[in-house]
């Protein structure tokens, strides 16, 4: 019976508050063009990119790492340190990757 009313009490007490609350009024105000700095966006472009472009270059990585590996190339035998370093490169690469498109709109 104690349960039925410490359940009770649970759930009545996250179905009235919103019922009886005030609404919020509060109109909708769009961001301006001059609200934010040219570098915070030229860093969430670069920060899109890199994220981007890990999704294309990690599986490449992985696919560069086990090609060399069957070729005969010396790696470590722990699997976490072979994952390290196949997404080092691949985070190198996506880096070099954003920095060309900042150079190329910093140039053009």
């Amino acid at each position: 019976m104690r349960k039925r009313i410490i359940a009770f009490l649970l759930i009545f007490s996250m179905l009235v508050p919103p019922l009886v609350a005030e609404p919020i009024e509060y109109e909708y105000e769009p961001y301006t063009e001059e609200e934010f700095p040219i570098w915070a966006h030229e860093l969430r472009r670069a920060e899109s990119i890199f994220f981007g472009s890990l999704a294309i270059t990690f599986p490449l990585s992985m696919g560069a790492y086990s090609l060399a590996t069957s070729l005969g190339a010396q790696g470590p035998s722990e699997p976490y340190q072979q994952v390290l370093i196949q997404l080092g490169v691949a985070a190198g690469l996506s880096l070099i990757i954003a920095l060309t498109d900042w150079i190329i709109g910093a140039v053009g």
